[in-house]
């Protein structure tokens, strides 16, 4: 009887530092607030700004990079069908040969199907933002002739010139340069007829409009 009584007595005087358990059975809780700069403080990292997404579309109704590929996410009546993408000129594929050149006719080189990278923003590195554009040449020989040819000022044949006229062949771009701003239209599908593939969407060339040329390189001869 003596020990119980005892351990009551300490249970009650024990209970007086935070939680006051009185011996007639009642529980309160003594919750003490320090304020000032007594007071501990939590240093959390401030909350990033996230930028804003591109707008859906350009104000010439073309979709943005952004913009096909977060509504074809949501419509799939936009795969394989004609689609106008505005962008920038972020990367160009050119195939070269052992010298460093880009290759010709007679190099025979193993490459890959020509094609660019668009996105919509002039400096973007992510490639997840970036769109291919592919299918305006089968080689790289077939767009370096065409370059030649418009820079000695040569024009198409009417051979040629028909057979674009009827859709038979596509001119080959000469101005798909690194930076340069453009429209292009093409089909928007999982994989090129070329052979290339990119599960979230490429475009199959048709035609561009350049909108802004590429700037001239930096180490290019003053005129």
């Amino acid at each position: 009887m003596k020990h119980g009584w005892m351990a009551l007595v300490g249970l009650c005087l024990g209970s007086m530092a935070a939680v006051t358990i009185g011996c007639d059975g009642d529980s309160k809780l003594t919750v003490v607030t320090e304020e000032g700069a007594a007071a501990p403080h939590v240093n959390l990292p401030t909350v990033p700004t996230l930028p804003a997404p591109p707008p859906i579309n350009h104000t010439d109704g073309s979709f943005t990079v952004y913009g096909l590929r977060h509504n074809a996410t949501r419509d799939n009546n936009l795969w394989s069908k004609q689609q106008r993408v505005h962008g920038f000129i972020v990367s160009v594929y050119t195939a070269r040969n052992p010298r460093g050149l880009p290759c010709t006719e007679a190099d025979r080189c193993v490459e890959e199907r020509p094609h660019i990278y668009i996105s919509d923003n002039r400096t973007e590195r992510d490639p997840a933002k970036m769109m291919m554009v592919t299918g305006y040449a089968t080689f790289q020989h077939e767009i370096e002739a065409a370059r030649s040819a418009a820079r000695s000022g040569r024009q198409p044949t009417a051979a040629q010139l028909a057979q674009i006229a009827a859709g038979l062949v596509k001119p080959v771009p000469t101005d798909f340069d690194e930076g340069a701003e453009v429209v292009v239209a093409g089909n928007f599908t999982r994989r090129a007829a070329n052979g290339q593939a990119d599960s979230n969407g490429l475009l199959e060339y048709t035609s561009h409009t350049t909108t802004t040329p590429a700037p001239p390189p930096a180490n290019a001869p003053r005129r």
